[in-house]
């Protein structure tokens, strides 16, 4: 375990990151799948997970694993975060999601300003979601803001206690100001039930409604300040965590979902092949078949290839922050370019593992069916396109200007 600074670190006492921790929660997810795979159904049903479910993951502590331990959290490293993802992934795909969602977004929370961090942090480590896109609109009144929107994809939105969402501030004569965030209490919003999709059903990304609520200056981080600005005398600053790159740790770290849910259809594919007769060939079983056991060991390699590429890029990440150092844009480039191209190799083996599964394995009752489906539900997240990350990449290396995607967002 590296050692841990005093709460009041400053930028020159960077403390790093709690391996052990990291190492308990990975196991600790391990330990869940058994009860995640039991609740799956009924989280599909419900539409979100169980409220067993959600006393389990509360009771083994993985809301806050890379939350800094100055505030409550575990204080693990990008790669930790990302492997617990994959093995509760393996349990229930929906289930990491929504893990994945409150971990990324408490992080966030945890790198805003002194008075946002005083406050949100006052009484422990809340679980806290939201949404950035589309914006709210935010009227500047006396003291803070009256916030208005509608956001839909509100993974995770009833397990919470405070959400973060994205907000255009509108000023009376009509300029906007957009990228900024504010921070509502859970409880003050309306959730509306939109959220009747074929993947990742059972994570709860249903809409949430602010209607001209209140906000004070506070809780608001301003696209002028972002989440990586750090204020002249920050209190609460110098944690490892403090320096991940802040699109970089979401993007990369979601991608435990996709990797555990393709890890748990091989394994799910590769049982049944024991014992499944191959129709209308020579074969007993399927594993009797050459062709069959071939295809099974290429999948196996790029899921494996996969995790290498997903393990190095959030590895960089890692390094960096340690270094307290800022990744420079081809870095970046390149970071969201490798993690896009092992979604797209991820994507390829779990075509070829359900060919192999057959008809059988798209019914519901199939374990199979709940990670092809939530697997492509998840890859097809804007973050995790593979054309998109290729043309990031490519424009990075050619010098082509302005890039795909705007630099604060790779």
């Amino acid at each position: 375990m590296l050692k841990i600074a005093p709460a009041s670190s400053t930028p020159n006492e960077i403390n790093g990151f709690d391996e052990q921790a990291g190492e308990d929660a990975i196991q600790a997810a391990i330990g869940l799948r058994g009860l995640l795979r039991a609740e799956a159904e009924k989280g599909d049903v419900q539409r979100y997970p169980s409220q067993r479910v959600i006393d389990a993951l509360t009771e083994a502590d993985l809301w806050a694993v890379a939350v800094p331990k100055r505030l409550g959290g575990r204080g693990a490293s990008a790669t930790a975060l990302t492997r617990m993802g994959a093995e509760l992934a393996k349990g229930d795909p929906s289930v990491a999601w929504v893990s994945q969602i409150i971990n990324g977004t408490t992080w966030v929370t945890s790198i805003g300003p002194d008075a946002l961090q005083d406050e949100i942090f006052a009484d422990g480590v809340p679980r806290i979601a939201g949404a950035f896109n589309p914006p709210g609109t935010a009227t500047p009144v006396e003291g803070g803001y009256r916030v208005t929107g509608a956001w839909p994809y509100a993974s995770a939105i009833r397990h919470t206690q405070w959400s973060q969402w994205g907000i255009k501030i509108v000023h009376p004569d009509g300029t906007e100001v957009p990228g900024n965030f504010c921070y509502i209490p859970t409880d003050q919003l309306v959730i509306e039930n939109t959220w009747f999709v074929t993947g990742l059903q059972g994570t709860g990304s249903d809409t949430a409604v602010a209607n001209d609520l209140f906000v004070p200056e506070n809780r608001v981080v301003h696209a002028a300040r972002s989440y990586n600005f750090v204020e002249p005398g920050k209190r609460n600053y110098g944690a490892a965590s403090d320096y991940f790159a802040q699109m970089a740790f979401v993007h990369r770290t979601m991608t435990g979902t996709p990797l555990g849910a393709a890890e748990g259809l091989l394994a799910a594919v590769g049982e049944t092949a024991k014992a499944k007769p191959m129709v209308g060939t020579i074969f007993a079983r399927q594993i009797d078949s050459h062709v069959i056991v071939k295809e099974i060991g290429e999948a196996a390699i790029k899921i494996d290839a996969a995790r290498l590429l997903i393990e190095d890029a959030t590895g960089v990440i890692d390094a960096a922050a340690l270094a307290m150092r800022v990744l420079t844009e081809r870095e970046r480039a390149r970071n969201k370019a490798q993690a896009n191209y092992a979604i797209q190799i991820l994507g390829e083996a779990v075509h070829s593992l359900m060919n192999i599964a057959g008809s059988a394995a798209f019914n519901n009752a199939n374990v199979a069916a709940r990670y092809w489906r939530d697997f492509n539900m998840v890859a097809r997240h804007f973050g995790n396109i593979p054309s998109v990350g290729h043309e990031v990449y490519g424009r990075s290396l050619m010098g082509v200007t302005p890039n795909a995607v705007p630099p604060f967002m790779y």
